[in-house]
């Protein structure tokens, strides 16, 4: 059920946003090309809380500038990129008092504007040993840049400050591949993770203001899986992955402000998994497609409102998910499918006492395909959770009791997609 302050604060988040980009890709010559992509995006957001009710408009630009060269020749080719990442983001956000039902007073609690650059630059190499051995190695390094301007200034406080993130990272690979139809790859890879706009604009000491005690999530791992197929009706994939991270984000509150969220680098966390994929084509009508993923997912120390733990299970990974899809065609046109989704239980926080039921769904569908020339149209009316069962989404360690947030029963779709090919 809603949590209390639910009804009587009015809670809500309203969201209003348009997106558009273009990419393409120049052939600069035989063995050399420069690909682009270039984006912007604008959001209004609108959300109602017990303490306030927060406005904030976001203007996104951002783009990505690729060069690569292919050289080589005989056993051995090389494909060396060099690129850059840039993005940019502007929120105007100001907040009101939230006087019951999502009325505003008239006071600011806050006026400021956000300002966040991310510039980003790489080194892609990718190597070809012959038909069988491949190698790769990726250098990058980011800054992240946050800036805030207080223009409120409630009593003549100035909570104008910056915040900025730099890291460089690398990744190694490797594939072998002993013919058509079996090859191992592995990968041993660094990242990092700084923290969200959310998390730096929840200020534990001030009512605006950056957050001043974060810093980034750092994360180094290793991956190795194996692909192939037996005969051309069996395709599958398996990888095992292990990830250790350092500084994870964890929310927490404080009494002077008992209704607010805040956040903090929080814990450590060791991570193994295996991710599996299969595709089987029994006849030619049907199509039999299953993954499968195991996650053994641990806290090794964590900080969180329930207490302070070590070697606790993460709240929200489940250890066991199943997803299993069918589909036959008959006829020219039409084709029937459905799928089947489960999922095991999980803990709902850091002190693995409270767990979620585990639940399987089932989502049938029925389509119609047309193709001629270079043109092509597929209709397709399909329902999610067709029986209806009732089951939990997702969880979070809410403080005031509202941790199960319960998903839709029935769902029903239509959809249509159109192909148009000039050539």
């Amino acid at each position: 059920m809603a949590n209390p302050d639910a009804i009587a604060f009015n809670e809500y988040q309203s969201t209003n946003r348009v997106t558009t980009a273009v990419n393409g890709r120049v052939d600069l010559t035989m063995n050399q090309e420069l690909s682009f992509t270039a984006y912007f995006r604008h959001t209004k957001w609108r959300e109602s809380v017990p303490s306030s009710i927060q406005h904030r408009t976001f203007d996104a630009p951002g783009g990505i500038l690729q060069y690569t060269v292919h050289s080589g020749a005989g056993r051995i080719k090389n494909h060396f990129s060099v690129g850059t990442d840039l993005e940019g983001q502007t929120i105007d956000e100001f907040r009101k008092p939230n006087l019951g039902l999502a009325a505003e007073g008239a006071e600011f609690l806050s006026l400021e504007r956000i300002g966040q650059r991310g510039l980003a630059f790489y080194f892609l190499d990718r190597v070809e040993l012959g038909p069988r051995w491949g190698l790769m190695i990726d250098l990058r390094c980011d800054q992240i840049r946050n800036e805030l301007t207080d223009q409120l200034q409630a009593g003549g406080l100035d909570l104008s400050g910056k915040n900025s993130f730099v890291k460089p990272t690398a990744r190694l690979g490797f594939s072998w591949n002993r013919d058509a139809r079996f090859g191992l790859f592995g990968s041993w890879e660094q990242g990092f993770l700084p923290p969200a706009t959310e998390e730096l604009a929840n200020n534990p000491y001030h009512l605006g203001g950056f957050n001043p005690n974060l810093v980034p999530s750092a994360l180094q791992g290793e991956e190795f899986g194996a692909r192939g197929s037996f005969g051309k009706r069996f395709y599958y994939d398996a990888v095992f992955f292990h990830l250790d991270t350092e500084n994870d984000f964890g929310r927490y509150r404080i009494p002077s402000r008992p209704l607010e969220t805040f956040y903090r680098n929080a814990g450590n966390s060791r991570r193994f998994g295996i991710e599996t994929a299969i595709n089987w084509y029994p006849v030619d009508p049907l199509a039999i497609r299953l993954a499968y993923t195991f996650s053994d997912f641990v806290y090794t120390d964590i900080k969180s409102i329930q207490g302070d733990f070590q070697n606790r299970v993460m709240p929200n990974s489940p250890r066991n998910r199943l997803y299993v899809d069918l589909e036959y065609k008959f006829g020219r046109h039409w084709f029937i499918g459905g799928a089947a989704e489960l999922q095991s239980q999980w803990y709902v926080d850091p002190s693995n006492l409270l767990t979620a039921q585990g639940y399987t769904l089932v989502h049938p569908r029925i389509g119609f395909q047309w193709q001629r020339d270079n043109r092509r149209i597929e209709l397709m009316l399909s329902s999610r959770n067709v029986f209806g069962k009732e089951y939990i989404a997702f969880t979070e360690p809410d403080p005031d009791g509202n941790s199960f947030q319960p998903a839709p029963t029935q769902e029903v779709f239509f959809g249509a997609r159109i192909w148009l090919d000039s050539q």
